[in-house]
């Protein structure tokens, strides 16, 4: 049996090529690299299977699923969600693509390890057999030690605000700060070479660090993996991706830490909690055993494969999802355009009764200071009439004090 990588070859997360490096660390060879976004359209030089360790998060292009005949899964750190959609632009498609024979393939290939709780209960709901086994990135070895070792932290895409105190704050502790990110430029001919290369660099930085500083999810559990301490510095609580780490990672809020309001020594970093120890070894020993079967598998794809759906039957069915979710969109667009044109309608109102309360404001002003113009004027006036009263009351009496007397003469 052949073998193949799932990967995303269009990303602009350095951690979607993290989990493949991860993944293919199992594997004996790699034959193939599948596109995550077109799992569908994979089909090997020859007729053969192709063992694939399904850990990713599906996936924008949703009406692409279910996978490729040709693709002997193995479902381990599944990972679905909404809040891609919600939060930017994407797929019409949310939780549909996984229900008909998108869920019949799950059922026909599981139980399925899901990386998170809120994945795990949404397919349990629609009855396919799902459990957490956690994400393959937590299965990464230790890297090579430099000289270096210690002598710095990492900070990886932290908050401009968490940026603008921590810098200085370690500055002031003597040790030099490495600012890192896992964006790059999108690049869909970047080989695996290249890929690779920029992986087992990044993650030989974070293993000879003092220790990590980040908000990222395939950061974090890569640190955890190789035994480096990693701190989570995160606001979103509500954030299902995290959930199941919550307990096995020190962190704390963003909000917390602007106010001092958390226990961690960047200096000193306690090491990382052992809980998820376990988690690693049943996810390496799961994966092992997947390869280990492949090796030893002889019969073809028709024999492989476990649905009992043709070709056709996908067909029709991803045509009635689109479709139904596409008239699930429209009217949502519909509904949005009306709404959008209602809350138009409502702001040149209230432009327009701004305009008129600032032409009111003006009027009232342009009033208010001809007042005080005359006001300033009045004053002006009456110190002038005070002013000359006196200079001819101080005359009179200077006169009069001063005026000969004729009588004596």
């Amino acid at each position: 049996m052949k073998y193949g990588v799932l990967y995303n070859k269009n990303n602009l997360n350095i951690g979607d090529d993290i989990q493949a490096f991860a993944t293919a660390r199992f594997l004996p060879q790699v034959d193939y690299f599948i596109d995550r976004e077109h799992i569908d359209e994979f089909k090997p030089d020859t007729e053969e299977p192709v063992a694939v360790i399904m850990n990713a998060w599906y996936m924008w292009a949703k009406w692409n699923w279910p996978p490729s005949k040709y693709i002997v899964p193995k479902m381990i750190g599944f990972h679905y969600a909404d809040h891609q959609l919600a939060r930017q632009p994407g797929s019409p498609i949310k939780f549909e693509f996984l229900t008909g024979l998108g869920g019949d393939y799950l059922r026909a290939y599981g139980p399925v390890g899901c990386r998170d709780y809120f994945t795990r209960d949404r397919l349990n709901e629609i009855g396919v057999d799902a459990y957490f086994s956690g994400c393959i990135t937590m299965t990464l070895p230790k890297m090579p030690e430099r000289e270096n070792k210690g002598e710095y932290i990492c900070l990886v895409d932290l908050e401009p605000r968490v940026m603008k105190k921590i810098v200085p704050l370690l500055e002031e502790k003597g040790i030099e700060v490495k600012v890192m990110t896992h964006n790059r430029k999108r690049d869909s001919e970047m080989g695996w070479e290249e890929r690779c290369e920029m992986v087992k660099d990044m993650l030989t930085t974070y293993q000879n660090a003092r220790c990590v500083v980040t908000k990222r999810l395939h950061c974090s559990l890569p640190c955890m993996a190789m035994d480096v301490p990693v701190f989570l510095i995160k606001e979103m609580e509500d954030d299902i991706r995290f959930e199941p780490y919550n307990d096995l990672l020190h962190r704390t809020t963003v909000t917390d830490f602007l106010y001092d309001d958390y226990d961690y020594d960047f200096l000193n970093p306690p090491p990382n909690k052992p809980e998820a120890k376990k988690y690693r070894e049943e996810l390496i020993k799961a994966c092992e055993s997947f390869v280990e079967e492949a090796k030893n598998e002889t019969r073809g794809v028709d024999e492989l494969v476990k649905t009992t759906y043709t070709e056709a039957d996908v067909r029709e069915w991803r045509h009635d999802t689109m479709k139904e979710a596409m008239n699930t969109w429209l009217a949502f667009s519909r509904q949005y355009q009306i709404d959008r044109k209602k809350l138009w309608k409502l702001e040149m109102k209230e432009a327009k009764q701004i305009k008129n309360l600032k032409k009111k404001l003006e009027s009232e002003q342009a009033k208010n200071k001809n007042l005080s113009k005359k006001n300033k004027e009045l004053k002006k006036e009456k110190e002038r009439i005070l002013s000359s009263s006196t200079s001819s009351i101080i005359k009179y009496i200077f006169k009069r004090k001063f005026k000969p007397d004729k009588s004596k003469k």
